[in-house]
């Protein structure tokens, strides 16, 4: 009987034994994973910010001739990084996501209004403006150039629109504008 539980015992240190020296690689499983990170941003004050309320403006129009000034837009610019940059507005035109678009050589935007909050914003002599600038290519329409744009400003945006000259009667166009403000220095 002594001999048959040492038998075990060496039989089983034996097995341990070669457990032990088997490598890590063989225990590892296999099977896959994930990982998530989530990010919150929150505006803060101090920054460079462009505000605005987006315009929906129908028009009608002959084809090939350019309408009158359409869906003005106040833009606000508030710059309250304490920083003496200036800062630039630019409009960029995009066909809509339906329908057709009036492509950016039929869309022309123009600024004007500049005025500064009472207290404390770029005056008007300090910001240029635009006059029917086509949007082929993103325009700048309102700058600070040099000058400081500390405070907070507003303008009025306009566009003029051009219906192609291929239009049929009751054809239907349209494009969308959008304003982004960025520091010039």
């Amino acid at each position: 009987m002594f001999r048959s539980t040492r038998s075990r015992l060496v039989a089983a240190g034996v097995s341990g034994v070669a457990l032990a020296c088997t490598p890590l690689a063989a225990f590892a499983g296999s099977g896959t994973g994930t990982v998530t990170t989530t990010v919150t941003a929150t505006a803060t004050s101090g920054a460079l910010t462009i505000a605005g309320t987006g315009v929906a403006v129908s028009v009608s129009t002959a084809p090939g001739t350019f309408s009158n000034s359409i869906g003005a837009t106040v833009l606000t610019m508030s710059d309250l990084t304490g920083t003496t940059n200036g800062w630039s507005v630019t409009a960029t035109y995009s066909d809509p996501v339906v329908g057709t678009g009036l492509g950016a050589s039929n869309v022309e935007v123009s600024t004007a209004n500049v005025v500064p909050d009472p207290l404390g914003g770029v005056l008007a002599t300090n910001v240029a403006t635009v006059t029917d600038q086509l949007l082929t290519t993103p325009v700048t329409v309102l700058s600070t150039g040099a000058n400081s744009g500390s405070g907070v400003t507003a303008a009025t945006a306009t566009v003029k629109v051009r219906v192609p000259q291929t239009a049929q009667t009751g054809s239907v166009y349209g494009g969308v504008v959008t304003y982004t403000v960025a520091s010039v220095r």
